[in-house]
């Protein structure tokens, strides 16, 4: 439980006159304006962990906007306590210029409301707004709801706290999305990939090519992000399996052929997992929650009489589970496997186009890759594990991968599955880089 401490008049009073004293001392000894900055926040509760991260959210935003000026910061200083989160620049730059600039992160957007950004002139004038600012509550001014006391201090707190938990959220949301839709990217224009759509050719596929793939990644983008809005609401199975055959609808009209099927089932119930989760999850613990959800949709897959796609067939004829289950696995082959050879090579100074194509590799020595088994059968399948194992002993080449490429043209060999595991790793990888997941 958090340790929270409540304020009282007297505390408040007495913090008003320590950072008074505090701005007179920086005017005395730089003799510029200074930028003043408190959080808005009513009742006795001034600090809590999320108001501390609010309040450095919006640090961060002064910062980029005193740098984005060019203005020379002289002095600043930090204060966390019970009583507030305060901070305090004297910066060298016109105070009119400065006061414009704060009061445009102040309006920017629902956080900015509860940001305090007061500009003192080097004279020690407190410079005023242009326009009175709006209450959280009602959007009413600010002055008229405070004299009328239409809120209550408790009001005004849980709303502040509903500001900011909604905006870290919704960030958080959007950055999942971010990374899964850059990890279809990264392993679309991965070069040369033998079978698959790439920079140079379109593998063994002659109805989509790398735009298909570009205009593919852009439509899902925002399935990917509904998929952690789904998790963040506990949403159940079967919202995320309908929300996934609408991303499927979305994918055939933008790329008008079956780019990312597979990345729609892997990345959709990931991105739900981390949504579940939510920020700062253990990596096992979203692999858990994926887990769950893949055996739920491998227990749906139906008898021999009734199957239908590709990789229900296969369930039947040979055992194989699939994407499936993969998923059900906690992608196990992706974290034990296609993940750390794609890390153990950037460790190793390798480019992230390298790292790919070794992880690509590794997949395709290991999956029983459905793509390839629907198209050129279980013979073919285990020839290209073989051959995949074989170029990892050796020193492989671009050129040896461009080769392979046209002997799987020949041969209408492409390794979708591995190809829709890469992109997992990516976005595993880019989680854990970008420490959203612990």
């Amino acid at each position: 439980m958090e340790n929270i401490r409540r304020v009282s008049v007297r505390d408040i009073l007495s913090a008003r006159d320590e950072r008074a004293a505090k701005q007179q001392a920086f005017l005395s000894r730089h003799a510029v304006p200074l930028i003043s900055f408190t959080m808005n926040i009513a009742g006795d509760i001034k600090h809590d962990s999320l108001i501390e991260r609010a309040f450095f959210e919006g640090v961060r935003r002064v910062r980029r906007e005193v740098d984005r000026m060019g203005a020379e910061v002289l002095e600043e200083n930090e204060a966390i306590a019970f009583t507030g989160c305060e901070m305090l620049w004297a910066v060298r730059w016109d105070a009119q210029e400065l006061k414009k600039r704060m009061c445009r992160i102040e309006e920017a957007d629902a956080l900015g409301r509860l940001f305090d950004l007061d500009v003192i002139a080097a004279d020690g004038r407190h410079l005023s707004r242009e326009s009175e600012r709006r209450c959280l509550i009602c959007s009413a001014p600010v002055r008229v709801c405070a004299r009328s006391r239409a809120h209550s201090a408790q009001e005004l707190y849980e709303k502040a706290h509903e500001i900011i938990l909604t905006h870290f959220r919704e960030r958080y949301i959007c950055r999942v999305g971010e990374l899964a839709q850059r990890a279809l990217l990264y392993e679309a224009i991965t070069t040369p990939k033998p079978g698959l759509v790439d920079c140079e050719n379109s593998g063994s596929h002659c109805d989509m090519d790398l735009f298909s793939f570009m205009a593919s990644a852009a439509a899902l983008r925002p399935y990917l992000e509904d998929c952690v809005k789904l998790g963040f609401k506990h949403a159940d199975w079967d919202n995320l399996q309908h929300r996934g055959m609408l991303a499927e609808d979305e994918m055939f009209h933008a790329a008008h052929a079956n780019t990312h099927k597979g990345a729609i089932f892997s990345l959709g119930i990931l991105c739900h997992a981390m949504g579940f989760c939510g920020e700062g999850a253990q990596l096992s613990d979203v692999l858990s929650t994926a887990a769950e959800t893949g055996s739920h949709y491998l227990s749906q897959i139906p008898d021999a009489n009734h199957a239908q796609t590709g990789g229900e067939k296969q369930y039947h004829l040979y055992g194989l589970t699939g994407a499936r289950g993969e998923a059900a696995s906690g992608f196990r082959t992706v974290t034990e496997t296609a993940l750390p050879a794609l890390e153990s090579m950037l460790e190793n100074g390798k480019s992230m186009e390298e790292a790919c194509l070794h992880a690509l590799l590794t997949l395709m020595a290991q999956v029983q890759d459905a793509n390839i088994i629907r198209r050129a059968g279980m013979g073919v399948q285990h020839w290209v594990m073989a051959k995949a194992r074989e170029l990892l002993q050796s020193d492989y080449t671009r050129s040896e991968l461009r080769s392979l490429n046209d002997v799987f043209v020949q041969k209408n060999i492409s390794p979708g599955g591995s190809a829709d595991l890469l992109a997992v790793a990516v976005f595993l990888h880019f989680c854990k880089e970008r420490e959203m997941l612990s």
